[in-house]
């Protein structure tokens, strides 16, 4: 290449190399400021778009663990309610049995149905207030007359993320807690009469296995929803390991990377002052 000084071909080439050098130093101190690979959609376009859509789905399984979690807590409100209701039950069969027995006259079998009758109220009560986030979860449903029924009141659980999958959604059917709906004679007999506590001992046995198997059923979904938990806090954190793997810098290449750029940097820059000085030999050509 001939000798000239319009064009510095040198100069430009070094000023070129400098300016590539310097953006990579730029992103390496980015990254690093960051903690970021993306910082911006240019960084990695399909990886950004990737990594957002696995951020929404992050950001609704560790929703749907709240929603289960919400879910445990009001069956457990229910199986607490039926507990006590279950332990109102077993002091009411004790007054049956002892009303039953005949070495009590009428006026103790009056003085012990006040407490039968109490309790049995004391169940309708419970029943009837037992609630979370008001919402009521052992009534019975209400008909169209205000007549309370033994019917179902049903909760649907989201336990997911994509509702495109169906199985994300979890049915708790709450059985009425109100035994004095529930069994078969309608009704807990007073026990005023041997006849009578006979009859309120055979009726508080249906009560008791009814409540029993309502127990039981609220046990079991209990453990279900737990699982369920377990499940959605692995999933995402599965899904979080691979947004980490996509989005995040990793440190000890991004420093190797500062301390090469920080190097032909500098390394650049004086060249690129080497390739300004080179026309001044031009100089010496003319001097002789």
């Amino acid at each position: 290449m001939g000798v000239v000084v319009n064009t510095n071909i040198s100069s430009i080439t070094a000023s070129r190399i400098l300016a590539e050098n310097r953006a990579d130093l730029e992103k390496a101190m980015e990254r690093l400021a960051s903690g970021k690979r993306i910082n911006s959609a240019a960084d990695d376009a399909a990886g950004m778009a990737v990594a957002a859509k696995m951020r929404a789905d992050i950001g609704s399984l560790n929703q749907s663990v709240r929603n289960t979690n919400d879910a445990i807590s009001l069956v457990n409100t229910y199986d607490g309610a039926a507990a006590e209701i279950e332990s109102i039950l077993i002091r009411m069969r004790e007054l049956a049995v002892q009303a039953k027995n005949g070495t009590y006259e009428s006026p103790d079998r009056t003085n012990a149905d006040y407490e039968y009758a109490a309790l049995k109220n004391e169940i309708t009560r419970i029943a009837g207030v037992s609630a979370f986030n008001r919402m009521t979860v052992g009534q019975g449903a209400t008909t169209a007359n205000g007549t309370t029924t033994s019917a179902d009141t049903a909760f649907t659980f989201y336990v997911g993320s994509d509702v495109a999958k169906t199985g994300n959604s979890i049915t708790f059917s709450a059985k009425a807690l109100d035994l004095n709906l529930a069994v078969s004679s309608s009704t807990l007999n007073s026990v005023v009469d041997a006849t009578s506590a006979g009859q309120a001992i055979a009726s508080l046995d249906d009560a008791i296995t009814e409540l029993a198997a309502n127990r039981a059923q609220a046990g079991a979904l209990i453990n279900r929803l737990e699982h369920t938990v377990s499940n959605l806090m692995n999933v995402s954190q599965r899904l979080q390991e691979a947004v980490s793997g996509i989005e995040d810098a990793d440190y000890a290449a991004e420093s190797a990377n500062l301390a090469r750029g920080m190097v032909l940097a500098q390394a650049g820059t004086a060249m690129l002052a080497q390739a300004n000085q080179a026309p001044q030999y031009i100089l010496q050509l003319l001097r002789g």
